[in-house]
This record gives C-alpha cells, structure tokens and sequence, in this order.
C-alpha cells in the first residue's frame, strides 16, 4: 500500500516538471518574437530613408559646346551640367538620426560626382593655337583673298610614274590624257597671300613642333671649283675631276637597311618670310626646299636652310597652258622665244643664288611638253652638273624621258599633297606615297608652305621608321623612278 502511494507521487512530480518546462520555452519564444519585430520595426525606416535618399541624385549631363577662338577656329569644350534635384518633402523624417543620415549621404554623393566631373575636364585635350608667327594668325589669312588655285584630286594609286600630271588652266582638258587629272594652276605664295584654300572652320591654326633629329652638315656654299663667274652672278659647272654640283650641294644620305625613299619637296620658299622661316627651321632636315628666283634675299635664305640641313632646289618658270593669263613671270622659259633667249633667260635665274643641288619646273604645262624648247634647257643643265625634278604639272609631260635619254639626274613628282589644304587630303596623299615607295621603291611628293601641310608632314615624318621607310632628300631618289 505504501509502495503503491509513493509511485503515485513520484508520476505528479514528474508531470509538473515537464509543464513547467514547456511553458518556460513558450515564453521566451514570446519574448524573442517581440524582440525581433521590435528591432525590425526600428531597422527599416533607416533603410528606406537610404533607399530614398539615393534614388534622388540624378545622373551627370554633359552638354557639347562650341566655341570660335580670336582665330576663327573652332574648339568643341565639355560643359558638364551637375544638377541634383531633391523630391519634395511629402514625409518628414520621424527622428532626427534619420535626417542626419539622409543628408551625410547626399553630400558623399554630390562629392564624388564633383570628383568625376574635375577628372573628365582634367583629361580633355584642347588643341594648341597658333600660327605659323605669332603675327600670321588663321583669319588672316582667310582674309587675303588670293587668285590661288588648287591642283586637282588624283584618283587611285599609278604604277606609273607621271600621276599627278596637272596643267595649270582647267579649261585646257583637251591637251591632258582620259587617265590624268584635269589641269589646274599652282599656287604661289607671299607675306599677305599665304593660301585662300586653306579651310579654316575644318582646321584651326596649327603648331608646328620641332623635330629632334640628328645634324647633317652640308659643304659650304659657293664652292669655288663647281661655280663660275658670269654676267649673272655665279652659274654652276661641272668641276675638275668631274665634281658635280648636284652631289656637292646634295644633304648626305646614307641607308644601310636600304628601306623604300619618300622625298618631299616644299615650292615656293621665299616668297613667305614667315612660311620660308616655319619651314627651314621646324621640318625635317631630309625635306627639300624649292625656292622661287622672283623672291628677295635668297642667298641668305639658301644659308639658312643649309645650315638647317635642308637640301635645296631652283624654281624655273615656264610657260603654262593658258599663257598670258597664267602668267608665271618676266623670266620665265616660252614657246614663243628663241632657243638663244630662253638659254639667256635661264642664266639669269640660274645666276640668283647658288647652292642648289638642281631645279625643277615652275608651272611649265606647255612648256614642258614640247621636245623642242625642253630639250635644249636640258642639255645646258647636264653640261652644268645639275639634277631636274619634273613636277609633271601636264600628263604630256616629256622631261624625265629627255633627262633619261641625256642620262642626266632626274626625279619624277608622284603627288602633289594639298591641292586641297586640309588634314584628311594630305594625309591620304602621304599614305599614298607609302604605298608607291613600298611598290616601287621610291616616291616623290610636292608640296606648298602652308601651315598644316608642314604641320603633317612634321608629323607622318616622325612614324616612317617604324613603317620601314625612310625620307629622303631629292638627290638621293635620282634616276630610280621607271618612266612610262
């Protein structure tokens, strides 16, 4: 009986022990649900409030302008719109410590976009402004209207030699080849007239940086064994020994790698100051100089751009297509004249200056397609040790072919570069006298002073090593041309 009494009381206890427990584990998961919804309920309006705050910033704008410089050139700057607009404030914020929140983080986000708008300004290049002399400014030049005409677009790249055959006056097309470019004149250029063609809304001013290169000393000017007193100053012979002019007065050149020659020639030195200086002082030395005999003070130029290393050559003025409309000069070679006039007149621009590795044709569309008025200048300039440069201003052209049968130096132009004085059509003429000097071995481009031709020429110049080419002065592109 009492055995019985004691079981009885031990089952009670244990049923009490276990309620207690579970009512204890109730309680506390009561007490832990509260807690978290309490903590829930104090989290979120903070998140939505940073939510809020950032859906508010809205995105940078970046506004194009443009902008006209005092030269008339056109720059484009990044104006940057920042603009951070807040909604209006339909909620207020239930406790100070959200407000505070909200506007730290406004301010980290207006910081870093101001951060992003400093960096882009930072990094946008502008285009240096300037002109060939700081007095010769792009408008200008704009300003001096010109007679000046341009050289018309040579189509495709020629296997043969003689493309870029332009006559001077466009309405003699009948006289110039179906495969040549209609003929156009050549432009001459002076102090107030540098050039009418040059698009200044497309190009602004350019700067010309000088290029470091090495410095080739060229002989000295006259030499006494090649230069012979006349009635026109001192004229070129052959000296003792057979010492030529055209290799005296060349710039030396040497290629070991024996890599495809571009020669550049730039016409019409010194009728410019401030072009002739531009170019004897910033482009490369193994760019050849032509000078106009009309021009002032050439002896004094020649020493300039020799000092510089520049090679240089003769202009001769010659009669072209649409003479005497398109009058070269009081000196310059005609049809019309005798052969003893024309060899008179040549001594008088052979006599303006010396130092020049040989000539080239000034105009001269006519004139040098007629086998009788060419033939006997050539063979005065192979009895006076010189070297010609045809610039093939006609397709019917017949230099080079008298030069090669008096077996006489010659080169042959390929292109001329800025018929039309822009970037994009001189560096197409200069990427297509690559690919002549890659095909052929040699190439030969004309040029005119004005300021981005040198300016892209300064520039291409420096890239030809890598491409495997290498500039050249004319005389060291002599008689490696194939004539057709």
């Amino acid at each position: 009986m009492l055995r019985k009494k004691k079981s009885a009381a031990a089952k009670n206890s244990s049923g009490f022990s276990l309620l207690s427990t579970m009512y204890t584990l109730l309680f506390l998961a009561i007490v832990g649900l509260v807690g978290w919804i309490t903590y829930e309920d104090y989290q979120n309006p903070i998140s939505e409030q940073k939510i809020e705050a950032q859906s508010e910033i809205t995105p940078v704008t970046i506004v194009p302008t443009d902008e006209k410089t005092e030269d008339g050139a056109t720059s484009t700057q990044s104006e940057t719109a920042l603009e951070l607009s807040t909604e209006p404030e339909d909620k207020k914020p239930e406790s100070e410590e959200v407000s505070s929140t909200e506007s730290e983080i406004q301010t980290e986000a207006q910081e870093e976009l101001n951060q992003s708008v400093i960096d882009q300004s930072t990094s946008t290049e502008t285009t240096e402004i300037s002109a060939l002399e700081p007095e010769t400014t792009a408008k200008e030049l704009q300003e001096s209207k010109t007679n000046i005409a341009t050289e018309p677009k040579a189509d495709g790249l020629k296997k043969e030699v003689g493309t870029p055959a332009e006559p001077e006056v466009k309405n003699e097309t009948n006289s110039v080849t179906p495969s040549s470019p209609s003929p156009a004149p050549e432009p001459s250029v002076s102090d107030t007239n540098v050039a009418e063609n040059v698009n200044t809304d497309q190009d602004p001013p350019i700067s010309i940086e000088n290029t470091t290169e090495e410095k080739i000393a060229l002989a000295p000017v006259p030499d006494p064994e090649i230069s012979k007193n006349s009635d026109f100053g001192l004229l070129p012979i052959i000296g003792p020994g057979g010492k030529m002019p055209w290799r005296t007065y060349g710039r030396p050149f040497d290629d070991p790698l024996s890599r495809p020659r571009i020669a550049i020639v730039i016409s019409e030195m010194g009728m410019s100051s401030s072009a002739t200086k531009t170019a004897i002082q910033k482009l490369p030395g193994a760019v050849t100089l032509s000078f106009n005999p009309y021009a002032r003070g050439l002896q004094d130029w020649i020493e300039q751009a020799r000092a510089a290393g520049h090679e240089v050559l003769l202009q001769l003025p010659m009669e072209p297509f649409g003479y005497p409309n398109n009058d070269p000069g009081p000196h310059s070679l005609l049809t019309s004249l005798t052969d003893r006039e024309n060899l008179n007149r040549l001594d008088w621009m052979l006599g303006r200056f010396t130092g020049y590795s040989g000539v080239t044709n000034q105009m001269g569309s006519r004139f040098t397609s007629s086998l009788q008025d060419m033939e006997p200048i050539m063979k005065v300039l192979k009895e006076r040790g010189l070297l010609f440069l045809d610039g093939r201003t006609s397709s019917k052209s017949i230099a080079a072919k008298v030069a090669s049968q008096l077996q006489m130096p010659f080169a042959v132009n390929n292109r001329f570069l800025d018929h039309k004085a822009d970037r994009d059509t001189i560096d197409k003429r200069l990427s297509e006298l690559e690919r002549i000097a890659k095909f052929t071995g040699t190439a030969v481009g004309v040029g005119y002073p004005y300021p981005v031709t040198m300016e892209r020429i300064s520039v291409w110049a420096q890239t030809l090593n890598r491409k495997g080419l290498v500039l050249a002065p004319v005389s060291a592109v002599v008689n490696r041309q194939e004539i057709r």
